[in-house]
């Protein structure tokens, strides 16, 4: 090989590795969502509704999400967790809703009871991962104080739906 040949090819594959670390610090952010506000309504209401609601949504990043429901009794409250498909435990390709051959249950999650409190991961297995949280707090027996954070475009819907289910005041 001719050494200006060499030259250039040793210039080109360095300044390839330089643009490539660099490009590779430029990433897709996500940006976060937190909202909260006072809803009308049933907790376990409010929760078939917005999960159902989201289940059927037309926006395939939306229907595809999965659901882990968490109710506390003693404090009457709930906690929402969606996940991205896939990322919820137990999911094989014999269920998954991707597959088009898969059996899937279509019906609401089945709340998991625990005591504790809302946010408290110490005895309950929540992935990290999850597309948004909507937690339902009871101020008395017609409203409840919701509060959603996750992803935006996730989070944002989740909230739109869930007014949505709670109808005007």
């Amino acid at each position: 090989m001719q050494p200006g040949i060499k030259r250039i090819t040793v210039l080109v594959f360095s300044l390839g590795g330089t643009l490539l670390a660099a490009c590779a610090g430029l990433g897709w952010e996500e940006s976060a969502f937190t909202h909260g506000g006072k809803v009308s309504g049933n907790l376990a209401a409010l929760a078939r509704c917005t999960v159902d609601q989201l289940q059927s949504d037309s926006r395939w990043m939306i229907r595809t999400l999965q659901y882990q429901v968490f109710s506390y009794r003693d404090i009457a409250a709930m906690e929402i967790y969606a996940y991205p498909e896939g990322a919820l435990a137990g999911t094989y390709a014999r269920n998954s809703p991707s597959n088009p051959d898969a059996v899937i249950s279509y019906g609401p999650p089945t709340p998991l009871i625990h005591p504790g409190k809302p946010g408290s991961n110490a005895d309950k297995e929540v992935d990290p991962d999850y597309s948004f949280v909507l937690t339902l707090k009871r101020t008395d027996n017609a409203t409840a104080f919701a509060t959603v954070s996750g992803r935006k475009y996730e989070s944002r819907i989740a909230w739109e739906t869930l007014e949505a289910c709670a109808g005007p005041e």
